[in-house]
């Protein structure tokens, strides 16, 4: 019998539309998200769509129904486009007709009808090459944010040493003129004289007069030189933020239910073909069917804001139509909260998000077992989807699942006003589903550093039921004023060991103080 773990499955519906459908919200939304993040905070209104205009409301109500987890917008000033560099030529060259002609041309798309944010947003400046900058001389220049430290290792950057040793080639392009002040997400430089004309470089960024370039033939970026003429244009960056509106696919896809009439036809005009699947069949070597042979344990991570946690379900469908009744025989869906993308101990913020690494390690060794010795892991999570967002129980028992789930109060509440110097009581309840674990390890960060220095003595508190169920009380005084969310951090591990590194499953849960 066969065994196979899987995590971040996507469907063949992903590329480029996750991102597509994120770019033209994060550009819509851009001077917004710190009030949609604080409705979904603790303690907050709940409203995140409370002071939108209509075109704001309506981005965000689409990106949402898409399903971008909404609470993962806490990172948008980092989150750029992420993988959509990397496949944005491919995808311009797949379909030439939209790009160069359709979309700014056609009724029906967007930008035959561009609303003002729109136009604003679109740059098509000419100047001229005035000296290349290197990644080196990039890195230094921090002031104006043109490239950072770690970004030398990405694959981003893998041409940069190309035919040459590493720090030669340019990363960026100094200009003659200061390019139009606009959010920018990404573009075109099309080269228009020299030894390049005809030819172009793609562009992740500017600022001020500089270029700075994303992937790039080293070919071309070795033939350009100062003086010559090139023309800085987003436009096929900025159509190619509504490309899913014109990518209906079958109606097993649920999530663009929003783009279908009542009759189920497509209210947009239609590409003449789903160039999604290509791309999945070109990266991954085949298209997901849900046909296997043994036993699957599939991880989906419900903050995941580049694989939307829709497209664990989908996966389930198909392979709920290949097994019928025999599904739960042989295969399980864990949904992982508070967790991302990223497969790293260490997140962008720990006290919103946890890793899932010991969701997937704990997944492997129960995948084992269920193969060799016939024992059969936790079940599926409990979920449902609403409005392409899955929606899990607040308590462990009903989520099933192998997380713990902590919950946490400031006198009953999510939210307390309080003055400098007063002290406050927190209270936490902490869970683990049936026959997964015992709480190893429970620690406090106050102050938002990430520290989580503040760890709680499990033989202080009070446990019960073998370690799967944890009330703990602890107090803290605030000395400035200021708006906290004290953070809660929590592990299980399923011999309940808590000396090893390895399946501590994770998770935490976050409160709002403000102090006065």
């Amino acid at each position: 019998m066969g065994r196979s773990g899987s995590y971040v499955v996507r469907s063949p519906m992903a590329i480029p539309n996750v991102f597509s459908v994120r770019m033209h919200a994060m550009r819509i939304l851009k001077n917004k998200f710190p009030q949609i993040i604080d409705a979904l905070e603790p303690g907050g209104s709940g409203d995140m769509y409370a002071g939108l205009n209509q075109e704001e409301k309506e981005a965000l109500e689409e990106v949402t129904k898409m399903g971008f987890p909404q609470r993962s917008w806490y990172a948008y000033k980092d989150m750029g486009v992420h993988g959509f560099v990397a496949v944005y030529q491919g995808v311009a060259m797949a379909d030439r007709s939209y790009f160069d002609y359709d979309f700014w041309n056609v009724e029906g798309y967007l930008g035959a009808d561009p609303p003002q944010s729109l136009l604003d947003a679109r740059i098509q400046q000419i100047s001229e090459i005035k000296n290349a900058i290197s990644i080196d001389e990039a890195v230094k220049m921090e002031q104006t944010k043109l490239m950072s430290e770690h970004e030398r290792g990405t694959a981003d950057m893998a041409w940069k040493s190309v035919g040459g040793v590493e720090g030669t080639m340019p990363v960026a392009f100094e200009l003659n003129d200061v390019l139009k002040d606009v959010d920018f997400l990404g573009g075109d430089l099309i080269i228009n004289s020299g030894e390049a004309a005809g030819k172009s470089l793609q562009l992740k960024g500017i600022s001020g007069n500089r270029v700075i370039l994303g992937p790039v033939d080293p070919n071309v970026l070795m033939q350009l030189k100062p003086g010559d003429e090139v023309q800085i244009d987003n436009s096929n960056f900025l159509a190619a933020q509504t490309y899913h509106r014109h990518q209906v696919p079958g109606k097993e896809y649920k999530v663009w239910d929003q783009f279908r009439d009542d009759e189920g036809n497509p209210i947009y005009p239609q590409c003449p073909m789903l160039i999604d699947p290509l791309f999945t069949r070109a990266t991954a070597g085949s298209i997901l069917n849900g046909r296997f042979k043994g036993k699957m344990i599939l991880l989906s991570s419900l903050w995941d804001r580049e694989v939307f946690p829709w497209q664990a379900d989908w996966y389930r469908d198909r392979v709920h139509d290949n097994l019928g009744d025999r599904t739960d025989q042989y295969f399980r869906l864990w949904y992982t909260d508070h967790a991302v993308h990223i497969d790293q101990s260490k997140q962008d913020d720990p006290t919103r998000v946890v890793s899932y690494l010991g969701v997937l390690q704990q997944a492997l060794r129960d995948l084992s077992v269920w193969v060799e010795k016939g024992i059969a892991p936790a079940t599926t999570t409990n979920y449902k989807i609403e409005d392409g967002q899955v929606v899990i129980p607040a308590s462990a028992h009903q989520r099933a699942g192998i997380q713990p789930v902590v919950d946490v109060t400031i006198n009953g509440s999510k939210i307390v006003d309080i003055s400098t110097g007063e002290t406050v009581t927190f209270t936490a309840v902490i869970e683990v589903p049936e026959n997964t674990g015992k709480i190893v390890r429970t620690a406090w960060d106050f102050d938002g550093s990430g520290d989580f220095e503040h760890v709680v003595n499990l033989e202080d508190v009070k446990v019960e039921n073998n370690g799967t169920h944890v009330e703990l009380k602890t107090t803290y005084k605030f000395s400035k004023p200021g708006t906290y969310f004290p953070t809660l951090h929590i592990a299980s591990q399923r011999e309940g060991n808590k000396d090893t590194p390895f399946t501590r499953i994770q998770n935490l849960d976050r409160v709002r103080v403000v102090v006065k």
